[in-house]
């Protein structure tokens, strides 16, 4: 495995960060200011009354992936595992989200409006992780 950097190892750096970043923000927003945050995303409002403990128990699960990406990021190439770790709990998340709408508990029009957030961050990662391989880097 090389020890320098190319380009495209830093094109997978870089969506990694981005990823790390947005999560650990809204992780963080979530942690400070759970009801802040509740009326901030405007399609949390339509699932229910806001509940702060529930809101900072997933804020703590942001948190944690975003900061495991963060890990991940600074050698993507020799951390890909910590990647994975820390998209993990994402993709399961944007897939939650998918089903709901499949299965019609929500409608189309809140998947779209959560999608960059929802979506976006894991499919950084799996970006990230499919540039890697397909380059056999890892």
């Amino acid at each position: 495995m090389p020890d320098k950097f190319d380009s495209f190892d830093r094109i997978a750096q870089l969506l990694l960060l981005i990823a790390a970043v947005t999560t650990v923000a809204n992780g963080a927003f979530m942690l400070v200011k759970p009801l802040d945050w509740y009326v901030f995303v405007p399609t949390v409002v339509t699932t229910g009354p806001p509940n702060a403990h529930f809101i900072r128990d997933i804020g703590l699960a942001y948190l944690g992936s975003g900061l495991i990406l963060f890990y991940a990021a600074f050698d993507p190439v020799r951390r890909w595992r910590a990647a994975v770790v820390g998209g993990l709990w994402l993709s399961f998340h944007g897939l939650l989200h998918i089903y709901e709408v499949a299965a019609g508990i929500c409608g189309p029009a809140t998947f779209w409006a959560d999608a960059p957030a929802v979506i976006g961050q894991p499919a950084l990662v799996i970006a990230a992780l499919v540039l890697l391989r397909v380059r056999k880097r890892i």
